[in-house]
């Protein structure tokens, strides 16, 4: 697939001028750089999901299972209400 990107002469030339010192084409070094992007915001992702995940394991709290009436929450809600 092909690109077509804009810049500044001088970027494109200092551009080139490191792709040359890294024995690489601009388009190796460009492809390179954003397979870096990308695979580091996979990265991020996937590290933030397992820390989320972490910290709901160590933090959760079993209640078991109870079915309030409506009537039991209205009546908590009014006591919740009066301590206010």
């Amino acid at each position: 697939m092909n690109l077509t990107l804009s810049m500044d002469a001088q970027l494109l030339n200092d551009a080139r001028a490191v792709a040359f010192e890294r024995d690489q084409s601009l388009t190796e070094m460009i492809r390179s750089y954003l397979k870096d992007v990308v695979n580091g915001w996979h990265l991020g992702r996937k590290a933030k999901a397992r820390q989320l995940k972490e910290m709901f394991n160590r933090n959760s709290v079993h209640v078991g299972k109870h079915e309030w009436s409506r009537e039991e929450l209205y009546e908590r809600r009014q006591e919740e209400a009066r301590i206010l």
